[in-house]
């Protein structure tokens, strides 16, 4: 390999860490053949809600943002959905590694980085079945240092039942803030996008080259791509009609490719669990 595609390559890289990314390389084209180290790892997420519109928080009163401390200012990393007045759930991926004090929670506020309220963490609980790099078990839990008090721009999510099911198809709702590659649309304001469930047989299909999809997860988005949500998304609700959170977001090949839904952590799989150490 030449010096300087291994010179791009971990430039690419550090960009990544620089960026909070925890995501995985994509393949790297060499001599006209396609290798990837990682092939047997999940590809990592892009960084946007694609094809979707900018909302008010008070249609998404549960989304926060959870930003991580970087070069001594804290900064919108990834998504997260309230669930009381003093927990979070968000996806594993985002707090693996990290202590409490690196992470501060922003609610309350359409902007990621202006107004409503920023909040320190008191601790951090990890899904024990996690697999960091598989994204298994990709869920964490966040307990505010204090509670909040709930209003119009701050509403717990609706938790599923253990075990309910979703029909494929089913309409569902993604919000996060991301980069939208297009200098009209700021991304420091909230989007959503509407994408549908997909038959878990068939996305295991599609990301078998993977480590596949388990029962940990759901999939979500078209068959033609272009909508879906993406890696700066990542911990963000996944809600159906009746307001129901159905997913975390997780993981999926780059960003609204057709034929590659996004894949999230499946909430009603997890059910027992959040409630076993945040008492909801």
């Amino acid at each position: 390999m030449s010096v300087k595609l291994v010179t791009c390559f971990l430039l690419q890289t550090a960009a990544a860490v620089l960026a909070g990314v925890l995501s995985i390389p994509q393949p790297i084209q060499f001599q006209g053949s396609l290798i990837n180290e990682f092939s047997r790892q999940p590809p990592r997420l892009d960084d946007r809600i694609v094809g979707g519109h900018p909302i008010n928080i008070t249609d998404a009163p549960y989304q926060i943002s959870l930003q991580f401390k970087l070069e001594g200012l804290f900064k919108h990393n990834c998504g997260g959905s309230l669930i009381s007045k003093e927990w979070i759930l968000t996806a594993a991926h985002c707090t693996f590694g990290k202590q409490a004090n690196q992470l501060r929670v922003r609610l309350g506020t359409s902007e990621k980085s202006r107004n409503g309220q920023v909040l320190r963490i008191k601790k951090i609980v990890n899904h024990e079945k996690y697999k960091d790099k598989i994204y298994d078990y990709d869920f964490s839990l966040l307990q505010l240092e204090e509670p909040i008090e709930f209003d119009e721009t701050k509403q717990p999510v609706q938790l599923p039942k253990q075990g309910q099911e979703f029909k494929d198809g089913e309409m569902c709702y993604v919000s996060g803030w991301g980069e939208t590659r297009n200098s009209t649309e700021s991304n420091e304001w909230l989007r959503q996008v509407k994408v549908p469930l997909v038959n878990q047989e068939e996305c295991k299909k599609k990301y078998s080259r993977y480590n596949g999809v388990t029962d940990s997860m759901i999939c979500a988005g078209y068959s033609e791509g272009s909508k879906n949500a993406c890696q700066a998304d990542s911990g963000g609700p996944l809600v159906n009609g009746d307001g129901v959170l159905v997913g975390v977001v997780s993981w999926g090949s780059l960003c609204a490719l057709p034929n590659y839904p996004t894949v999230y952590g499946r909430v009603s799989h997890v059910r027992e669990w959040i409630r076993e150490h945040s008492g909801v």
